[in-house]
């Protein structure tokens, strides 16, 4: 008699509410009990003061994504889980957030989760921008090439002659 196999149940990706500022602490957790979890990351430039930083932040606050078999499987830990409130329902229905979805997602990321969003303006050669930090804030320049370190280069009219200047990407914006 041919051994039969056990067929895997049909799993589909669900998003879990979590409560504010704990998206981390409620994917480890699940992690932990065992569940698949995917919570896309996002790489922002942020500003506070006077400083700029790099900031890794949930793509969507309060919201992961875990991938739950429809039959068979308890899904009640989740509800329990220290940082998430449940599964997102619509009415008593929980929706499934379609595979391509998630697909689409993780091909973005760059590098364990992360979709690196730093350089996320794309400037063209000879793009008009505006310094707006920096010994040159106020001026007007053309945008030039970006380097390696996330600095760009400027074409900068003073006092009538041009000069290609090197900035950080965070001191300029397009006009």
């Amino acid at each position: 008699m041919p051994i039969q196999r056990k067929e895997e149940p049909e799993r589909y990706w669900h998003a879990v509410f979590c409560k504010p500022l704990q998206d981390a602490r409620a994917e480890q957790n699940l992690l932990n009990q065992g569940f698949e979890v995917f919570r896309p990351k996002t790489k922002n430039r942020k500003k506070t003061g006077d400083r700029r930083r790099i900031s890794i932040e949930s793509l969507f606050p309060r919201y992961l994504f875990v991938r739950l078999g429809r039959t068979g499987e308890d899904w009640s830990p989740i509800r329990s889980t220290f940082g998430a409130i449940g599964l997102v329902k619509v009415g008593q229905d929980v929706p499934i957030v379609p595979d391509p979805v998630i697909e689409s997602l993780r091909l973005r990321c760059v590098e364990s989760d992360i979709i690196d969003l730093t350089g996320a303006i794309d400037y063209r050669e000879d793009d008009p921008i505006e310094i707006i930090d920096g010994p040159c804030a106020g001026y007007r320049a053309l945008f030039k090439a970006r380097t390696k370190e996330e600095r760009v280069v400027v074409l900068l009219k003073l006092l009538s002659h041009e000069r290609k200047i090197e900035v950080p990407e965070e001191y300029i914006r397009k006009v």
